[in-house]
């Protein structure tokens, strides 16, 4: 399991650099803000008003939701990149026996565009993690709002008193 969270914290600081490769210092600063903000906002945010927990109780799921999901997509990366990793691996041997003459057909190690498997496997998650992660926010977001927009619960008023039901005897018989 150490292996694993290894794997994943190398993982997403290899992220965000290329997030920050691809987007640039500032598109991916604004969108690290808008993931964290619409999580902080969905869960932390519905503690605004009194009534506004009740309005959107699965406001507070929604960071566990992340955690969950990333976790699970991580998970899931790293069983491509080994599969990804051994299909590189018996494609190497392939190659090595094309170059010591004992096979004729030579696998494809790198597309037309220079990138491996493995590479091609990591920008697909790339951008499964980006969506989701907006997915999340958004979310966290629509909590905030739907929660904010909600009107509060009605105060009772003193003017409208009913005698306990007890206290009055019906009798109604057919």
């Amino acid at each position: 399991m150490g292996g694993f969270f290894a794997s994943l914290f190398d993982e997403m600081g290899a992220r965000r650099r290329r997030l920050r490769a691809a987007l640039g210092d500032r598109g991916q600063g604004i969108a690290e803000f808008l993931v964290m903000g619409g999580l902080l906002v969905g869960s932390l945010g519905l503690f605004v008003r009194d009534w506004m927990p009740a309005a959107a109780p699965w406001g507070f799921a929604v960071p566990v939701v992340f955690i969950a999901g990333y976790l699970l997509i991580d998970s899931r990366r790293q069983a491509s990149i080994a599969a990804a990793e051994s299909k590189l691996a018996e494609q190497a041997e392939v190659a090595r026996a094309v170059a010591r003459h004992e096979r004729s057909d030579l696998p494809e190690i790198v597309d037309e565009d220079g990138r491996t498997v493995v590479d091609r496997t990591t920008s697909s998650y790339d951008w499964i993690v980006l969506l989701w992660s907006l997915a999340c926010a958004l979310a966290g977001a629509a909590a905030f709002v739907i929660a904010w927009s909600a009107e509060p619960p009605r105060a009772p008023n003193p003017n409208e008193w009913a005698p306990p039901e007890s206290a009055v005897d019906v009798e109604i018989s057919p």
